[in-house]
């Protein structure tokens, strides 16, 4: 990683590899620190640092840019492999960042992992022991900021009928860490809880919970009233018809597919997001309402 970090600085500078390894280390060596082959001790990377020009202080700044820059192009390539439904992408960006030594990238990469798991958990025939350490991880860690608290809402998805007393506890626990933003940013708490309670309310449905999925659509409705979000409120529009879908498929299906109809109209990046979660509900509900509800 310090290697590429010195390789792009040396080249945003325009100093060739001589310039830079000469005096510290050999041309072999230096190229082989570049590609990430070996690392260097602290004397001969001061060596380094000088021949470029900068202080150890200034490489810290450009190595932490360039990290930050690297996981917002991961989140977003991420966020769009899913909504285009790419999943055999997704999947593969879990296994390049998984073992990473950045704690970002490795947190993204986890991020990848669930949204495939959640999609389709029979397509891969991978391993759930990666869910099983994330979850173990979240439980373990004293305190959580948005970061555990949007991979924890990911992982609600992901809870089998025989977890419901782990899902409820994940679910109560972010509920309580979110509670400290409600005074700190209130735009921020209300775009994470409903969230939270749309994912809530699917992982329910999934697992034909359907009481309890009624009752979080409720303490979720009462909150979202509480907004003038357009996307919140249209998300609860469409988790009131996706909830109704279970009750009633054969009047909701067309109405949901309506629905969608009309959403695709106006270009967002939700549309398609809200289509992968048709399709996932859509074989369930009908199950469930031709083995419960049909008349």
């Amino acid at each position: 990683m310090y290697g590429e970090i010195i390789k792009q600085i040396r080249k945003a500078k325009g100093f060739t590899q001589k310039e830079v390894y000469t005096g510290v280390v050999s041309k072999t060596f230096y190229s082989d620190f570049e590609a990430g082959k070996y690392s260097v001790e602290i004397a001969k990377f001061e060596g380094l640092l000088k021949n470029l020009g900068i202080t150890y202080q200034e490489f810290e700044y450009f190595r932490n840019q360039s990290q930050r820059n690297e996981a917002k192009a991961l989140e977003e390539k991420i966020d769009q492999l899913y909504k285009s439904g790419k999943f055999e992408e997704l999947y593969d960006s879990y296994q390049e960042y998984r073992q990473h030594q950045t704690i970002e990238l490795r947190y993204l990469a986890s991020q990848a992992y669930l949204l495939v798991l959640i999609t389709n958990p029979n397509f891969y025939q991978f391993s759930r022991d990666p869910f099983n350490e994330i979850v173990a991880e979240l439980e373990n860690a004293k305190m959580w900021t948005l970061k555990e608290i949007k991979l924890s809402k990911l992982v609600l998805l992901s809870f089998s009928e025989k977890e419901k007393k782990k899902a409820a506890a994940i679910h109560q626990r972010i509920l309580q860490e979110l509670e400290k933003y409600q005074s700190f940013d209130g735009k921020v708490y209300y775009e994470e809880v409903g969230d939270l309670y749309f994912n809530r309310i699917q992982s329910l449905l999934v697992i034909h919970d359907i009481e309890a999925a009624q009752a979080s659509f409720e303490q979720y409705q009462q909150l979202i009233q509480q907004s003038d979000n357009l996307h919140l409120l249209i998300q609860m529009k469409f988790s009131e018809h996706l909830l109704q879908l279970y009750l009633d498929f054969p009047i909701y299906q067309p109405k949901l597919k309506a629905l969608l109809q009309q959403l695709s109209e106006t270009p967002t990046s939700e549309t398609r997001f809200y289509q992968i979660i048709f399709q996932i509900h859509q074989e369930k509900a009908k199950s469930y309402y031709e083995r419960y509800r049909k008349k």
